[in-house]
């Protein structure tokens, strides 16, 4: 048997047809009159601070994910960042002190989590997803709607609807292929920049979204991510933005004069077609590549500051050096391959460890050695290459 929602003193309130299915799992059927109906769950049961809006079945296997009963892993005990207003784009993440290359900037779990093909008659909208947050704290329910909503105010849309649209980043589910949509309380106030100086990424073991510096960020600078296709030209990135999020961006690449706009756009349309061969092909380099083209390809990533594309590529490279047998190309391009692992993934994270501690290093030790300036001895990858590691 269901059993009626009680509605709670907080903000928002269920709707008159939702009831509760189980209360340990905390799970929340939307409208009892569907037979199809969305689910809310709540956790955790006592003092809910995530919702996960799903199937019965989602929210059901969610509920007996054994990392429920693990601590969330602790963010950097003193956040090198701080979030203040930043005009038209709203709050933005400003670097507290100097960040490192490689450096946790923060680490946190989602508030709201929904399933990417949640449909909800325009009618209803509103009523469900104010539903979907009536069960959350009122602490998570305030720090929720504090986040920015770019979409126009309608009759229709919800506003917590818009800030959904607005917000998300891509989070990983076990029981699915599909991506979902997570709003996170800080690290939503990232800003975007179509050079971004920090790299998101989701980890589902521990269910956390990951925010590291992929290069050292200066105190006061803002810190950033990329929202769009970074491979898109200016005009079409300031298109894409200004229509979602309603704002013109003023990064440093966008404001070049227009001569270096062509060039940007130029390199950026080259590596994007050098991936769309990729694709093709099914493999790690197109069919025609060379080891001169996408050495230049890195070259152009990194001045663009296009880290992930970097990485990509740089990958590609080393298995064009292999394909080819150039041994001296295979051990620069390992090392930077390993160096862009702790850019994207952090000093602190497992690959990074694990390939410092085949080189007899810690990753600390491995890390100042990218770090300190001085040219990289490759021969310290001999071993790697020896025992086919990478």
């Amino acid at each position: 048997m269901v059993e009626e929602v009680a509605h709670p003193e907080n903000n928002f309130q269920f709707s008159v047809f939702s009831y509760i299915f189980s209360k340990q799992p905390y799970i929340v059927t939307a409208d009892h009159r569907l037979v199809t109906s969305w689910h809310f769950l709540f956790l955790p049961s006592e003092h809910p601070n995530i919702v996960f809006v799903d199937s019965l079945e989602g929210v059901q296997a969610t509920s007996k994910w054994g990392l429920w009963n693990e601590p969330c892993p602790p963010p950097p005990p003193h956040p090198p960042f701080v979030i203040r207003d930043c005009g038209e784009k709203g709050m933005g993440m400003f670097a507290r002190r100097s960040i490192a290359r490689g450096e946790l900037i923060i680490l946190e779990r989602p508030i709201y989590v929904t399933q990417p093909n949640v449909s909800v008659h325009p009618d209803q909208q509103r009523t469900f997803y104010e539903a979907s947050l009536a069960g959350l704290s009122s602490a998570t329910q305030a720090s929720f709607m504090s986040l920015r909503n770019a979409r126009p105010e309608t009759q229709s849309e919800s506003p917590i609807f818009g800030r959904i649209l607005t917000n998300a980043l891509a989070v990983k589910v076990p029981h699915s292929k599909v991506r979902f949509p997570g709003l996170f309380p800080q690290l939503c106030r990232a800003n975007h920049d179509c050079a971004p100086n920090a790299h998101y990424f989701f980890c589902a073991e521990t269910f956390t979204g990951h925010f590291y510096a992929v290069r050292a960020i200066a105190a006061g600078e803002e810190i950033t991510m990329g929202y769009i296709d970074p491979m898109a030209s200016r005009e079409q990135r300031q298109s894409l933005l200004s229509a979602k999020y309603k704002f013109r961006c003023t990064c440093m690449t966008c404001e070049l004069p227009p001569a270096r706009v062509l060039l940007s756009d130029a390199r950026r349309q080259a590596i994007a077609e050098y991936f769309l061969g990729m694709k093709d092909t099914g493999s790690k380099f197109p069919k025609d590549a060379t080891l001169p083209h996408v050495k230049d390809l890195v070259r152009w990533a990194e001045e663009e500051g296009l880290v992930e594309g970097a990485s990509i590529l740089i990958m590609s490279g080393l298995r064009l050096a292999q394909r080819d047998g150039n041994h001296s190309e295979m051990l620069k391009f390992t090392a930077d391959a390993v160096n862009y692992i702790r850019a994207m993934e952090g000093n602190d994270s497992a690959g990074f460890a694990m390939v410092a501690s085949r080189l007899g290093f810690s990753a600390q030790q491995l890390a100042s050695i990218f770090d300190d300036g001085l040219p990289i001895d490759y021969t310290l990858f001999e071993r790697m290459l020896a025992k086919k590691q990478v």
